[in-house]
């Protein structure tokens, strides 16, 4: 079956700050490209390789001490500074790394849990399970932007306490 790898170099580094997704015969499939000017963290997605098309974008929101994401697509509305209402909404433990993705109807399209059986390298492993129809692809971008900012966050208060 297909499978997808994610490399990341998200150095932060004007220019640099991209994760790229492709298929096991290297074809690039997604792009997460980190806003660094935004209040809140913030990741656009591309849809394809290089000169790929925006295809919406991920920010982290504090909502009454809990975070959720929301996800955002390119084209649906909003204004100038108005902003369209997020498509999805994703929640749960991201500490844990165990959470999902809802539509504007509140229904489940995606549970993303990290796989802790696997556990044979330095990388993250997850269970994806997507709802027919949805876009695997757009969860798998949102997957990755959410373990990168948790990494981050995770680095910088090891790095406090340390």
């Amino acid at each position: 079956g297909p499978y997808l790898t994610i490399r990341g170099a998200m150095l932060h580094l004007p220019g640099k700050d991209k994760m790229r997704i492709k298929t096991s015969e290297d074809e690039e499939v997604a792009v997460l490209d980190r806003k660094l000017v935004a209040m809140t963290p913030t990741y656009d997605l591309y849809r394809g390789g290089m000169g790929a098309e925006k295809i919406g974008w991920i920010e982290k929101e504090l909502v009454a001490l809990t975070e959720t994401f929301d996800v955002y697509m390119e084209g649906k509305g909003g204004i100038g500074p108005f902003k369209p209402p997020p498509a999805y909404r994703i929640e749960g433990n991201f500490i844990e790394r165990n959470f999902v993705m809802k539509n504007t109807d509140n229904e489940v399209v995606a549970k993303i849990s990290k796989d802790s059986l696997i556990q044979f390298d330095a990388f993250n492993h997850y269970q994806v399970q997507v709802a027919e129809g949805m876009d695997a692809v757009l969860v798998l971008a949102c997957t990755c932007a959410i373990d990168e900012e948790f990494d981050e966050e995770h680095k910088a208060k090891k790095e406090k306490a340390e």
